[in-house]
């Protein structure tokens, strides 16, 4: 059952309730309005024809309904369809004067039938006979009671015109009501359309994202939900296209990586093994030299990889930054005095323990120091190239700068220097070696223990790369 039936039909369902209930409620207020319309109408003639009494006894000096004779009482029964005497004057002789038409008597109307005449004791005297529910008007004469009309309160509808007339008011109802159930079910279709026109498009970019084809999009063209999940879906396939293209380029990346030290494995020893080169221990150490370096590729992508798929384990417990930053930094001394470089370290007062990974954050501090190493001139202008280390704390945090001098670094490489694989292709060039994968994995290191690094100019001319760890 597709959801567009399963809107029109709990749409469908709602709307049949409300149609049945205000059917039956008009119905019910029809009948009841024509009820009391006719209460009243009824009422109204029950006034004039006690009016009409009031004024004949009063006329007459009747003391008691009781003295009123049938024939007084069936003509001032029948003026009273029209004619209140108290509003408008007809002599009383020429009124009961009047023949009195004999169909009137064979044919009288419902009110004629039903109400009836009491005297001033309440006894009833003429016409129908009221013993409950039942509207009753004082005759006064010389302000005494001098008797009683009564007629009944409607309860059902008698007459046929009446009758006719609810009848044809109900069926004016059901057809009403069936012409806009006819409406609705269309406007239901339409709107039913309207809402699973972009589930539709939805469903079907999907599935084309399903089968890889991460460029789809889809054209916007409303402003409410439906539009908001349309940008949502445009955003998440931009998202799953770069991430495809950025898969690609990483699976790329590495091929090349790896295809020059095995390349040059390869060469190597295809000429030992022609007997172009001899296998001598300068050889054997050159490829010595590639095989490490392979090794460290291959474990630097080994643990970039656990760390996208949260495999890479961090050992986190109290340690004394500062000694880890003095082992690196001591460890290295002979690799900058080896490349012509001052190696400066300077330490503030200050409070450096933080919980962490002693490995990860010692490897953290390993790699900034050799990539400022790898990629400082060893002249700079008139003066050596220099790394200067700086460790103080700022905000709540331990924060450790390394600038070095030149060559730097453009603005625009500043933000890609963090990017796997990336290296600068100008003055800080593959010559020095490396894969480009150091300040990647300094970065997931930093990001691992909740703080964060960034790069910028130097004032020594160079790189200048900050890492901010809360204490």
């Amino acid at each position: 059952m597709s959801v567009k039936f399963k809107l029109v039909l709990v749409l469908l369902s709602f709307g049949g309730l409300v149609f049945a209930a205000m059917l039956w409620s008009s119905q019910y207020l029809l009948n009841n309005t024509v009820i009391q319309y006719i209460d009243k109408r009824e009422e109204l003639r029950l006034e004039r024809l006690k009016n009409n009494l009031q004024v004949y006894m009063d006329e007459e000096a009747v003391l008691d309904a009781e003295w009123v004779s049938e024939d007084v009482w069936q003509r001032l029964l029948t003026a009273s369809y029209r004619i209140d005497l108290t509003q408008t004057y007809i002599p009383m002789d020429i009124l009961l004067e009047r023949q009195y038409p004999q169909m009137l008597r064979i044919h009288p109307d419902e009110f004629e039938r039903k109400v009836s005449l009491f005297n001033r004791n309440g006894d009833f005297l003429r016409g129908g006979d009221v013993r409950s529910n039942k509207m009753m008007s004082a005759i006064y004469v010389d302000r005494e009671v001098a008797g009683w009309v009564a007629y009944p309160h409607q309860q059902v509808l008698t007459e046929k015109a009446d009758i006719e007339f609810t009848e044809s008011q109900s069926l004016f109802f059901v057809w009403a009501a069936v012409l806009l159930t006819i409406c609705i079910i269309l406007l239901l279709i339409v709107f039913a359309n309207h809402f699973m026109s972009p589930m539709r498009q939805l469903t079907q970019g999907m599935r084309r994202l399903s089968q890889g084809n991460f460029e789809t999009r889809l054209r916007i063209d409303r402003q409410d939900e439906f539009g908001q999940l349309q940008r949502d879906f445009n955003h998440l396939a931009a998202c799953l296209e770069k991430n495809r293209n950025s898969r690609n380029q990483w699976i790329a990346d590495i091929s090349h990586e790896l295809r020059t030290p095995l390349t040059i494995l390869h060469g190597s020893l295809e000429a030992i093994e022609d007997g172009i080169r001899a296998a001598s221990s300068e050889n054997l150490h050159k490829i010595h030299e590639e095989v490490t370096l392979l090794t460290r590729l291959v474990d630097d992508f080994y643990q970039i990889a656990l760390n996208d798929i949260g495999g890479l384990s961090y050992k986190m417990h109290s340690l004394d930054f500062q000694t880890l930053v003095s082992r690196s930094i001591e460890s290295l001394e002979g690799v900058a005095l080896e490349k012509g470089l001052k190696l400066e370290y300077s330490v503030a007062t200050g409070r450096y323990m933080l919980n962490g990974d002693d490995a990860r954050l010692g490897q953290m501090v390993t790699n900034l120091l050799i990539n400022s190493l790898s990629y400082t001139d060893a002249d700079s202008g008139d003066e050596a190239g220099r790394v200067e280390v700086l460790l103080y704390n700022q905000a709540g945090h331990i924060v450790l700068e390394m600038n070095d001098s030149e060559p730097g670094v453009s603005e625009k490489e500043m933000g890609q220097l963090f990017d796997r694989l990336y290296r600068t292709e100008m003055s800080r060039n593959r010559r020095h070696g490396g894969a480009g994968l150091g300040l990647s994995i300094v970065r997931q290191i930093v990001e691992a223990h909740s703080g964060k690094i960034i790069a910028q100019a130097s004032r020594l001319g160079g790189l200048s790369l900050v890492v901010k760890l809360p204490l």
